[in-house]
């Protein structure tokens, strides 16, 4: 996918930097290349390792990696890219992860050379052939891949490649330099002429600092035993890896004056925004009769009509508002571009904001890399909410969660005299309160008279963010296979449900979940929920609740914990004690774990009790996680919470006759 970080950079770089002529396609890589003579040792052994790395399923013993600006014989400008790596496979987990190689090839570039071989235990070396190379796309032809399968693999074999790239024209870049498989050796070089200064900052760590050598600016990172990452619940793998950042600071011939600034961003995205020619405009007026907006709070309604008439169509790259209302296809650029138009027609007080996906790599404004302005949004000072307009399965005022508690560009229009321009801030993107985003389930139970089935009726509510992995989509879903889905959604709590009635609120398209929540009704018959034991019957209630997360990791917690978003669950579940019949333990409902007090109470909590009028027992359970971020230094606090929602999932209640 073309990121904004790419489209932007470019465009601003054209008139920035006028002395660089615009890329095309090399013939091949320039000789004048640091690396160009770079190659593998063609008879060399296999490499040592230690016990340690012997029992890791695969070790990557040699990561070098290098990107570097250099112009061509035509003294054009382009970026290339030196990768190699030799990875040992020791197991048949290493094998399946690494008999197969990927090497993207983004943004029209193309790779120069690429061979590829393994080495044997005992020293046999087998090249890859080129018939065992392809090509692929994405499905949306966006991104190719070149693919190799590497056949024959034994255990302790190694699996070595070397490949050089030519890609588009990017002053910004992220390199990578750790992964889940664990690395002896990491190198990486970002390379350019003297006259561009390129910051580049670590994370974790501080900025880089760089050396010139004939002419050359060089920025290397070396590393020994890098660690590799595994999964966790509760975090995000990709943000957490140690990775670079970096961005054109300084060009020579401009002294020094900083470029890429966010203040730069602001103007660049204003200008790329809200410049409309007169055609784009008369465009818009006729669009805007056509909807026949109401005339008070017209942006919900423009937006449902936007989002239900338009298709989002990432590969788009044309972002003319005429060609855009002709097609009815934009990206995401192309809606904000079209959602802009709109709302200035419509004298709707808004903000342009920039920000990126925090899963992928935390905002951080302190570094002003446009790596970060990935994706468009709207804020509405008026009534502080947020609109994402290339997101169609998103309404207002709901964005992906994601996107929240991170940061982002503010971007303002001003009028200065009869001028109008922008003004840019780094501002904070909130998310939403746990009590938007809910997942209640009200049940209640009732055993036949012979003890043998239960009839079961169950209303599940979904809001919020808690909504958005189904309320989209259900429409669009082939309306014979919707109760197939909706069937998915009772069996996580009743597995072998029968059912007797099944239907669906609030399953139509453009709805906002805070206001209509997507509701499933249900009544169904389980055998599976009372179990005889003699002259007993266990009633697995906890089962009712569905499968719930589960924090058991042995090893040291590595990340902080961070949630997709907040959320709340409210769960009321009612039943009548058989006559003649008690409960024994009806204490095993009660619980209470929370984690984090403040004024406002815990930040996350599990309660769960009881009461009993008669023969009928009520259980309520409430939970709910109200922080998206916890430390790792309190991480049992946080564990506890969520083991208390699996433990209560494993109550059983006995059931025996009174007396």
């Amino acid at each position: 996918m073309t990121t904004t970080a790419t489209l932007y950079g470019r465009a601003l770089l054209a008139a920035a930097l006028l002395w660089l002529p615009a890329a095309v396609q090399a013939q091949s890589a320039p000789s004048t290349l640091t690396y160009a003579n770079y190659t593998w040792d063609a008879k060399r052994k296999p490499m040592t390792v230690t016990a340690a790395e012997a029992k890791q399923p695969a070790i990557v013993l040699r990561d070098f990696r290098v990107e570097e600006f250099a112009r061509d014989a035509k003294n054009e400008m382009h970026l290339y890219s030196v990768d190699h790596r030799i990875v040992r496979v020791n197991t048949s987990d290493g094998i399946e992860q690494f008999n197969k190689i990927y090497l993207p090839v983004q943004d029209g570039g193309r790779i120069l050379s690429l061979k590829a071989r393994t080495i044997s235990p005992w020293g046999e070396i087998v090249d890859v052939q080129e018939s065992n190379m392809k090509e692929l796309k994405d499905e949306d032809g966006s991104r190719g891949y070149k693919v190799f399968a590497v056949e024959g693999v034994e255990k302790g074999s190694e699996i070595e490649y070397l490949f050089t790239r030519e890609r588009g024209i990017n002053y910004f870049g992220r390199m990578y330099l750790q992964s889940q498989v664990p690395a002896r050796d990491v190198q990486v070089e970002l390379i350019t002429p003297e006259a561009l200064t390129f910051e580049v900052r670590r994370y974790p760590g501080t900025l880089v600092r760089d050396t010139v050598l004939q002419e050359k600016r060089i920025s290397r990172v070396v590393l020994h035993d890098v660690p590799g990452l595994r999964e966790e619940g509760f975090s995000n793998l990709q943000a957490q890896r140690q990775r670079l950042e970096y961005k054109l600071a300084y060009n020579a011939s401009q002294g020094r004056v900083r470029l890429f600034t966010w203040a730069a961003a602001s103007q660049f995205l204003y200008n790329r925004v809200y410049n409309w020619d007169k055609d784009e405009l008369k465009a818009v007026d006729k669009l805007l009769k056509q909807m026949n907006l109401p005339a008070t709070q017209p942006l919900p309604a423009l937006e449902n009509y936007l989002k239900t008439n338009f298709r989002l169509n990432e590969s788009a790259g044309d972002v003319n508002l005429t060609r855009v209302i002709a097609s009815k296809s934009a990206s995401e650029t192309g809606f904000a571009r079209l959602f802009a138009a709109l709302m200035s027609k419509l004298n709707i007080a808004h903000e342009l904001v920039l920000t990126n996906d925090r899963t992928e790599a935390p905002f951080d404004d302190t570094f002003d890399t446009w790596n970060y302005l990935d994706h468009p949004v709207f804020y509405f000072p008026g009534t502080k909410q947020w609109l994402a307009p290339g997101r169609p399965d998103y309404r207002l005022p709901l964005i992906p969660a994601d996107w929240t508690d991170n940061k982002g560009l503010f971007v303002r229009r001003v009028q200065l005299g009869t001028t109008e321009t922008a003004v840019g801030k780094i501002g904070d993107i909130p998310t939403m309160g746990a009590e938007q985003s809910p997942n209640d389930l009200d049940i209640a139970v009732q055993f036949a008279p012979n003890l043998d089935k239960s009839t079961v009726t169950i209303r599940e509510t979904l809001g919020g963010y808690s909504a958005q992995q189904i309320q989209p989509f259900y429409a669009l879903i082939p309306e014979d296979k919707r109760p197939e889905v909706l069937q998915g959604i009772i069996k996580s709590n009743v597995p072998d449900a029968n059912f007797l009635k099944l239907e669906v609120k609030n399953g139509e398209t453009g709805l906002n979940p805070l206001e209509k929540p997507f509701i499933v009704d249900a009544t169904v018959e389980s055998v599976a929920l009372l179990d005889r034991a003699g002259p007993k019957y266990l009633f697995k209630v906890g089962t009712l609740l569905g499968p719930q997360s589960e924090l058991y990791q042995a090893e040291q917690r590595q990340f902080d914990v961070e949630n997709e978003f907040n959320r709340s669950y409210s769960r009321t579940i009612t039943f009548e004690v058989p006559a003649g019949y008690q409960v024994r333990n009806l204490q095993d409902l009660n619980m209470n774990v929370t984690a984090g007090p403040t004024a406002n109470g815990p930040e996350y909590l599990f309660n769960s009790s009881y009461q009993q009028q008669g023969q009928k027992v009520t259980v309520t359970i409430r939970e709910y996680y109200r922080q998206i971020r916890w430390p790792k230094s309190d991480f049992e606090a946080f564990r506890s919470v969520v083991n208390a929602a699996a433990n209560f999932n494993k109550v059983v209640l006995v059931m025996e006759k009174k007396g």
